[in-house]
């Protein structure tokens, strides 16, 4: 039997297989869609009369199993489902929230977790976590009997990328950026950590750019998606291998988190 089932600063989080199986997933799922639901579905106070919730996932261990048992759970007690045809940064499925104008959306990711692990993030229609009062609505109903409809609701799946890269791009001038790496001023490295941040940049920038630990690796070479030194000695070879090569341009290395919602610099 797993650890109970606990929400912390951002997640429920656990141990695939022990913690963290398809049953709970298929326990937890409708849950959070109902406190979303009774949290921020209510027009008259500020919230919105949507029933749609998204659902999104990273690179981990079967992530795109788990995401599908959330969606199916969510879509069988009357919600519309919006399913992530792919991984993608767990910011692109906030704005995703956001943009469509829907309750909210469940992330399965469990962030910088070592690779054993996995979980699930609930975000408002607001583009960011819910605070912890709508998590501990859904810890309350845990013992509670999931309840039915009679009308299921739907599930369609989208593309979450264009939309947040082009979010990005409205609010960040990236023709200077751009410019610079097409005329050898720039050079840019990019460690990804196997994680859900992997092609992002290209996709933002329109170039080509260094990617580091773009592979999907569920077990992160055996440490963790956390952009810490310690995790980060092929970024470190690169850069190093790059400037002992004599390049003399700028050079700048970006890490993401395993879900790309943390960015660090070297």
């Amino acid at each position: 039997m797993g650890k109970p089932i606990k929400f912390g600063t951002d997640g429920w989080r656990g141990l695939i297989a022990a913690d963290f199986t398809y049953d709970r997933v298929a326990q937890v799922a409708p849950l959070a869609a109902i406190a979303l639901k009774q949290s921020y579905g209510d027009k008259s106070l500020g919230g919105t009369d949507s029933n749609t919730v998204i659902v999104g996932y990273d690179r981990r261990f079967m992530a795109e199993d788990f995401a599908q048992i959330a969606a199916e759970t969510i879509q069988a007690v009357g919600f519309d489902v919006v399913l992530s045809e792919s991984y993608a940064p767990t910011p692109a499925f906030s704005w995703a929230a956001f943009d469509q104008k829907a309750l909210g959306a469940v992330v399965l990711t469990a962030s910088h977790n070592p690779g054993g692990y996995l979980g699930l993030k609930v975000k408002g229609g607001f583009g960011g976590s819910v605070p912890p009062e709508v998590t501990k609505k859904i810890e309350a109903m845990l013992s509670d009997e999931i309840p039915t409809s009679e009308t299921p609701g739907s599930l369609t799946t989208f593309d979450p990328w264009p939309s947040y890269c082009q979010a990005i791009r409205d609010k960040v001038d990236i023709e200077p950026i751009k410019a610079a790496i097409a005329s050898g001023k720039l050079t840019v490295f990019a460690d990804v950590m196997h994680g859900a941040a992997a092609t992002g940049l290209e996709r933002v920038l329109g170039c080509a750019i260094n990617e580091v630990n773009s592979d999907r690796d569920p077990l992160f070479d055996g440490g963790a998606p956390e952009p810490l030194p310690k995790y980060l000695p092929e970024l470190f070879r690169q850069i190093n291998g790059h400037r002992h090569a004599g390049h003399t341009e700028l050079t700048v290395g970006l890490v993401f988190d395993g879900d790309s919602d943390r960015i660090a610099a070297v």
